[in-house]
């Protein structure tokens, strides 16, 4: 799990790469991949039945591209090692490094068999990889290139132009078939991993990164309570719902006496810890079917969905409370006491197009609240109950 997590920042990290680092990925997938073909060439040259396996003298040739192949792809990887500090959004070097790669692949998957297994984990594999790092465009190029020279070849080699998987020998023994099948095994099956692997904890990081950016667009930054749009939103779906059950449903609109004193006195610093600590006090307050959220600079909303007069006020009441006896550290060591009015309405049967108006009466209540001496509850059409 933490592997995964830390492969998954590795790749979040690197779509935010300079063009030339992009392609250095590309080049150290590849170059491995003619190692692995280098490695498999000398094993079965080293062994005593190779002519019965192989054409070995296509596979000496082979060979040699091989290791041109890899000399090659260093070459190119020093260069871009030189590039990535210089002119580290060359487009001509992931043209190179594509282009590079897609012709390797298409020639050693001719040699292997232009509709072999390999050849086809690599036709779908490597526009994925490409796809994921680097420019949409110069990939289509490459693969639609790649595509249409494996069909020619392939073309080509039915109609006897050319020998088809020239490597491989033709009058191949049930052993023979076997040692070609593991053969198959060990091109594909590490290619195949590292993809699927790879656009799995892509998939997964786009995923977390959708959630995170929902999160941000419903919840106050700074208080960690659904912000604005969303505690409307959440009223809304409340309001429907006790409609829909005919349940009550009452809102609590609070402001925190005298904030502006705060800021002027203490700094904006400490109006933002008053505000982490009441969030935190409110949270403690209400019942888990309950929503609270940050209406708007010092003002909070809180929905109670179910909750009839008496259990509203108690809620209200419980929050008011706590409020009053929340404290606030100051980094100077003074300790911030600080109390709140709120603004209670209930509905009995509420309507769903009656939203405005209850938010507008849980307001009036408020400022009857704050009008009435702070720090206390009214209730819409009630007279405020002082402490």
């Amino acid at each position: 799990m933490i592997f995964n997590y830390g492969l998954r920042k590795r790749l979040a990290a690197a779509l935010g790469w300079s063009t030339v680092d992009k392609s250095l990925v590309l080049l150290l997938f590849a170059i491995p991949l003619y190692l692995q073909a280098l490695i498999w060439s000398i094993y079965v040259m080293s062994r005593t039945d190779r002519d019965l396996l192989v054409d070995s003298d296509m596979l000496t040739i082979m060979m040699q591209i091989e290791i041109l192949l890899v000399f090659s792809g260093a070459a190119i990887a020093l260069w871009g090692l030189h590039l990535r500090r210089r002119k580290p959004e060359l487009r001509f070097y992931q043209h190179l490094v594509i282009h590079f790669f897609t012709w390797s692949m298409i020639l050693l998957a001719y040699s292997f068999g232009t509709v072999s297994y390999p050849a086809g984990v690599i036709l779908v594999g490597a526009p994925l990889f490409g796809f994921i790092l680097l420019e949409r465009r110069a990939v289509w190029i490459a693969t639609m290139l790649g595509l249409t020279a494996l069909i020619g070849l392939s073309y080509a080699a039915t109609l006897g132009w050319i020998p088809y998987a020239p490597i491989l020998r033709n009058d191949l023994s049930a052993a023979s078939s076997l040692f070609w099948l593991s053969t198959t095994l060990y091109f594909s099956v590490p290619f195949f991993i590292v993809n699927v692997v790879m656009i799995d904890e892509l998939l997964m990081w786009w995923r977390d990164r959708e959630e995170r950016v929902k999160r941000l667009a419903i919840t106050d930054g700074l208080t960690g309570l659904a912000n604005r749009r969303q505690i409307l939103a959440q009223f809304a779906d409340e309001l429907q719902i006790c409609q829909r059950k005919g349940q009550p449903l009452s809102l609590i609109l609070l402001d925190l006496d005298h904030f502006k004193k705060v800021n002027d006195t203490h700094g904006h610093p400490a109006g933002d810890a008053v505000l982490r600590a009441a969030a935190r006090a409110l949270q403690g307050s209400i019942r888990e079917t309950d929503h609270v959220g940050r209406y708007g600079g010092e003002e909070f909303m809180v929905v109670l969905p179910g909750a009839d007069r008496s259990q509203a006020a108690q809620i209200a009441e419980r929050c008011r409370d706590q409020l009053a006896a929340t404290a606030v550290s100051l980094p100077s060591g003074k300790i911030l006491h600080f109390t709140a009015s709120l603004g209670l309405l209930c509905s009995a049967q509420p309507q769903v197009d009656a939203a405005d108006q209850l938010i507008h009466a849980a307001d009036e209540a408020l400022y009857e609240a704050k009008q009435s001496g702070r720090n206390r509850v009214a209730v819409a059409g009630l007279t405020a109950v002082p402490v």
